[in-house]
């Protein structure tokens, strides 16, 4: 019983630690290295770079796209737990641990200039420090609402984007007790600590152009949460946590080579975030494609990523295998992570006739 509650914990909420966490990240783009505004397709350009509106050509839908992802930590960890209740032997084990959870889900329909979708993005992160004190640090936070976008072009290259998003917010930061969790339940200690609700709205805007050159090189500037999102109390005693914003600037080229096509992207995230180091964010990422099948890899805050993907035309599954960094600069406290999901769409040409796979494949190529 124990262990289906500690998964309803780590698969029910979003916290952000001292990692540098981007919310909802799709699992193609952690395996490219966190790269993703220059290279994003399909829908999905309206919860990552509001700009690439302006290149939808035709109706793209996304059903639903979930994906979940958890720390190499919390996969060791979870079979250990075989109670209701947390004992104190539960707890010696996750001292020097750092568990981290994540689901997201979306769904989405845009058109040429114009998008609409709904989405849930949690995440929770657990560090657990030295014995000798007797706190471990919580961050919980559970995000869902829907999202508006709209874009226009400026000449025949470049255009502008954004979008306005409706959020509904759940948890908070907190240093629990040690001595509070034995007898306790998971359930028991969300309600003790996290019973936090607010709602807020948030502006996300892009600008893109793509120059004139065989490998079409890409520049993207994408700024989320322009200035800082709030939260106004619905329930409980304190406001969940400001969203702080996260201005990106990404490139990318493309390069195709007989029957494969190949897509390489760089991203310097969080620009205006101060107290972190240069190598914990940049990202550099490498996509490779051949018929159904995609390979990918990447540098992730120092660290090599590595997925792949099969699109088997309205079900698409993509992998990945990353790390994050955890302290205050690359190289000093690694957590390994990984992430798949599951994406169920459809693409319409402008006189609504659906794609087959290869018209979807050349479709999505046009749009980068």
């Amino acid at each position: 019983m124990k262990i289906f509650l500690f998964y309803f914990l780590f698969f029910s909420f979003k916290t952000f630690g001292a990692e540098l966490y981007q919310q909802g990240m799709q699992t193609r783009c952690l395996a490219m290295g966190g790269t993703c505004a220059s290279h994003v397709r399909g829908s999905s350009v309206l919860f990552f770079n509001p700009a690439a509106l302006a290149r939808v050509e035709g109706f793209d839908i996304t059903i639903a796209q979930v994906g979940a992802g958890a720390s190499k930590d919390f996969y060791d960890l979870s079979s250990q737990f075989q109670g209701s209740t947390f004992t104190l032997a539960d707890v010696n084990k996750l001292y020097g641990k750092t568990l981290a959870s994540e689901v997201t889900g979306r769904s989405a329909f845009v058109t040429p200039n114009f998008g609409f979708g709904l989405f849930s993005n949690s995440y929770v992160n657990m560090q657990f420090s030295d014995p000798t004190f007797p706190t471990f640090n919580m961050s919980l936070i559970n995000d869902y609402g829907y999202i508006f976008g709209g874009s226009f072009s400026m000449g025949s290259n470049s255009s502008f984007g954004a979008t306005v998003r409706h959020i509904k917010r759940q948890g908070g930061v907190k240093d629990i007790n040690i001595s509070t969790l034995a007898g306790l339940s998971v359930s028991g200690l969300i309600d003790n600590n996290f019973n936090s609700h607010g709602v807020g709205h948030a502006i996300d805007i892009a600008a893109m152009t793509t120059l004139n050159h065989s490998l079409k090189p890409t520049l993207s500037l994408v700024w989320h949460d322009v200035g800082v999102t709030t939260y106004n109390l619905t329930t409980g005693t304190t406001s969940p946590p400001d969203q702080y914003d996260n201005l990106i600037f990404g490139a990318s080229v493309q390069q195709e080579v007989g029957i494969m096509s190949f897509t390489h992207a760089f991203e310097y995230k969080f620009i205006r975030t101060l107290g972190f180091d240069l190598s914990k964010k940049i990202h550099l990422g490498t996509e490779l494609s051949v018929g159904l099948f995609d390979l990918r890899a990447g540098v992730n805050q120092g660290y090599v990523t590595y997925g792949a993907a099969v699109d088997l035309w309205l079900f698409e599954v993509d992998a990945a295998v990353y790390a994050t960094e955890q302290g205050t600069y690359g190289g000093q406290d690694r957590n390994d992570r990984y992430s798949v999901s599951l994406t169920f769409s459809m693409d319409f040409d402008q006189s609504f006739k659906m794609q087959d796979r290869e018209g979807r494949k050349r479709r999505l190529k046009q749009r980068r």
